[in-house]
């Protein structure tokens, strides 16, 4: 069976839920192709695998030579963005032609991929994948109707939690053709081994791409008002706020004790976590809308046997249960951040059955085995439905 996947760009560092989803199409013995705005190969070393230039349904751009002008023509083209860029992707819809099942990630994608099966230049059955800034941008903007398209022409719908889910039943999608899938790890790859801090520094970590809603401001905030000091915190991630982190970290007085180590490797991230006690995840609401799905860094942590704080935002709460799995406090809230921090720094030997139930909780319901195989059941099950070519 060919699947072909459209994205934005590939391979991303901050998409690897979808080369995890790809590595398990091809364990299933899927073809599986790429349809892109932008290639990356050759650019960070932290994705590149042999794996994803070597796909066996190729990876291609949609626009081709075009796509380089994309950013300039969105710019300049104003209202007539839609249509201009709707007319350029059904020029180029043959590459999508070949596929038995098309698997948009992001609704952005789906819309487009949606708009040219409208117009009947392809046919397959289309399945869009709901993440974060694609419900909670124009949940913001109080546009999210504008999927109307793609719950018209497409025949399934995947947000990543049930708060997704019901923001689309609310604007009109079917609720037969919405289903939450998860994103999620892989337990057998993540090694849990609990590390207490009773006689040791106390060692936070955050790992995250550094904009506005990951919330790392106030993280840095609830540590500099912890009163004991023996702590140190590491944040790994790049991204537009990384100097105005450092510089609050200077003005906080915490600079000695925070490092900022940039991206790394994710066999390093795994070896950072090991070493590390607890993982720090404030996540908010960005002024734009922008939200989280349900981080898989939240679940690495947690399957790794670290104990986890994070906030109650969107589908956070449907992986964190507050002292249960975890500890979860309100958006933006540095005094219950900071007492929480504290109450942890104080009690190790009550966090460790917190961690194990964590563990317990991605193998469980967030592990990314079984959800790829229910995944390929899935994309199999459209793809025999579909229509002879």
């Amino acid at each position: 069976m060919k699947i072909c996947f459209v994205v934005d760009k590939f391979p991303s560092l901050s998409e690897t839920f979808v080369l995890d989803q790809i590595a398990g199409c091809l364990e299933h013995g899927m073809e599986v192709g790429v349809v892109c705005n932008e290639t990356t190969f050759g650019r960070d070393r932290n994705v590149d695998d042999q794996r994803w230039q070597a796909l066996p349904g190729k990876v291609v751009c949609w626009w081709g030579s075009l796509g380089r002008y994309r950013p300039l023509l969105r710019k300049w083209s104003g209202r007539l963005w839609d249509k201009l860029s709707t007319a350029i992707d059904v020029v180029h819809a043959h590459k999508l032609r070949k596929a038995d099942v098309i698997v948009a990630h992001f609704g952005t994608n789906g819309l487009r991929v949606a708009r040219v099966i409208k117009r009947g230049r392809i046919s397959a059955p289309l399945v869009t994948i709901f993440h974060g800034n694609d419900v909670g941008g124009p949940m913001h903007d109080n546009t999210l109707a504008r999927y109307k398209t793609v719950f018209e022409n497409g025949v399934l719908q995947l947000p990543v939690n049930a708060f997704f889910r019901d923001a689309l039943i609310e604007v009109g999608a079917p609720p037969a053709k919405v289903v939450v899938h998860h994103m999620g790890v892989r337990p057998g790859e993540i090694e849990y081994r609990w590390r207490s801090w009773e006689q040791d520094t106390l060692s936070f970590i955050s790992v995250c791409r550094l904009t506005e809603k990951k919330g790392i401001e106030y993280a840095l905030r609830a540590l500099a008002s912890l009163p004991r000091r023996n702590w140190i915190y590491s944040v790994i991630g790049d991204g537009e706020l990384l100097e105005g982190l450092k510089r609050l970290a200077g003005d906080l007085g915490i600079a000695d004790t925070v490092t900022f180590l940039g991206p790394r490797p994710h066999a390093e991230v795994k070896q950072r976590l090991r070493d590390a006690h607890v993982f720090v995840l404030p996540s908010v609401s960005a002024p734009d809308g922008d939200l989280e799905g349900i981080p898989v860094a939240l679940m690495e942590a947690m399957a790794a046997g670290l104990t986890v704080v994070s906030t109650y935002h969107s589908g956070i709460p449907e992986l964190i249960q507050d002292q249960k799995t975890g500890f979860l406090v309100p958006e933006r809230d540095v005094e219950a951040l900071a007492g929480k921090l504290s109450w942890i720094a104080e009690n190790p030997k009550l966090c460790e059955p917190i961690a194990l139930a964590a563990r317990s909780k991605i193998e469980a319901d967030f592990n990314a085995d079984v959800l790829n195989e229910r995944f390929a059941q899935i994309a199999t099950e459209l793809g025999e439905t579909r229509a002879p070519r």
